[in-house]
This record gives C-alpha cells, structure tokens and sequence, in this order.
C-alpha cells in the first residue's frame, strides 16, 4: 500500500530537531550572548590594565651615628695626676683631721652666739708651684647632705705654705682687703680688714706665722650685726688653728 505523506507535512519536524537540546521557544537572544561577550572583555582588560600591587615600599632606615663621650671633669689630665683648680692649683688629698683646729666646740666658745650653730669643716686642700694650701669652711647653719656651705655665712680658716722667704713676698700681704689696719701682738704679723660686699660683711684677719699665713673670715649676711671685740676674737681664732 503507497503512502501519501507529502513532503510539506514532513518539513516542520525537521525544523524543530534541527538543534538538539533545544526546546522550540527556548533559544537564547542574541542580545544577552552579546552582553555576557562584552562584560568579559572588559574583566579582561581591567586584569591586563592593573597590575598586581607589589610590597610597599620600606622605609629606609638610618642608623644612629655613636655619640661622643661625655667629658668628665678630669678629662685632659694624665693618668696619676689629681684635678686642676680654675686657677691652675692641684688638688690634693685632705682627711678631715686636716681641720681638726680649730675645732667646733673652741670656735663656739670663742665667737659666741653667732657660731652657737657652727658645723664640722668642709676640707680642700691644693698646691701650685711649691705652695701649699689648706682650706677649712665651717658653715654657721646646717647644711644638706651633699650641699656646699653658704660662704655668706661662714667661719673659713685658711693656711698658705711657702718655701721660702720668696715666696712669703711673692704673696704681696696683706691679700684682699678692703681697709686693712695692722694688728700689733699677734704673729710675726697681722692685719684686719672690714670687706661690705653685696649681700654680706666680711671680718677678715691674716697673721704671718713662720712660712705660713693664716687668714680666717668671718663672713655673716649684710644685715647681721656686728659682733663685739670681733678683731681680738678672730685673732684668737687664728692662734688656734
């Protein structure tokens, strides 16, 4: 028996599974294939335009330069030898036994009230050029540990050394007075002198005794008066010491 299909009705199924695995009204637009194109075109060149960030940058370091040492007070001196002084004096051991005249207890009895507070001497010691001298400083009020006597309010007993009769001229006596007045009696000889300085009075008596000189200060505040028979008193304190 002849079949009477005609090629017309066969025509639509050939159409339909001319694509496989795609259902009739399910085909995509071209419209969004184009756009998925265009956004990895442009993914692609954002990943080809920047580069991958690299390490930062360190910053550069600098190393400190070694600071110098701090000098210290005797820097400059030779190995052996003691500081010098502002004036070029060595300065030398002192024990306090140095000081031990004339001692605190005399100075009081001696000058009275106004050393009734007087403390244990400040000892230095120093020699330049074969001369020798001994500073002894009791200050009249207490002193801070680690604190220095105020000297405008202090007992300062001095004794300078020379070798000879030269150097006993070459200290040009008397030394740093303002009036001075001789002092018969006392030592080979004296002198006595009232220095007003600024802000104290200074009672100063210095007396030849041998090769040395001893000079003692009384230096009190400006306002303090003036204590009695002060000349006799400190010459006193001189042949103590």
């Amino acid at each position: 028996m002849t079949s009477s299909t005609s090629p017309a009705s066969m025509s639509p199924a050939r159409t339909a599974s001319s694509r496989p695995g795609v259902a009739p009204g399910r085909r995509r637009p071209a419209r969004y294939t184009g756009l998925l194109a265009l956004a990895a075109s442009l993914a692609l060149g954002a990943c080809t335009a920047a580069p991958a960030p690299g390490p930062a940058p360190s910053a550069a370091v600098t190393t400190p330069e070694p600071s110098a040492p701090t000098p210290t007070a005797t820097s400059g001196v030779a190995p052996g030898n003691e500081p010098l002084t502002h004036d070029g004096r060595t300065v030398v051991p002192a024990p306090g036994a140095d000081c031990a005249k004339p001692a605190p207890a005399d100075i009081r009895r001696v000058l009275g009230a106004v050393a009734a507070s007087v403390q244990p001497a400040d000892v230095q010691a120093s020699t330049k050029d074969g001369v020798e001298e001994l500073v002894c400083t009791f200050a009249l009020a207490p002193v801070g540990a680690g604190q220095a006597a105020d000297l405008g309010n202090a007992l300062i007993v001095s004794r300078t050394t020379v070798p000879d009769q030269a150097g006993l001229d070459s200290l040009k006596l008397p030394r740093l007075m303002m009036t001075p007045e001789p002092v018969p009696g006392v030592g080979a000889k004296a002198w006595y002198s009232v220095n007003r300085l600024t802000g104290a009075t200074e009672y100063v008596l210095e007396m030849v005794d041998g090769l040395s000189v001893v000079r003692v200060t009384l230096a009190l505040p400006a306002d303090a008066a003036e204590p009695e028979a002060l000349k006799g008193k400190l010459a006193e304190v001189a042949g103590l010491s």
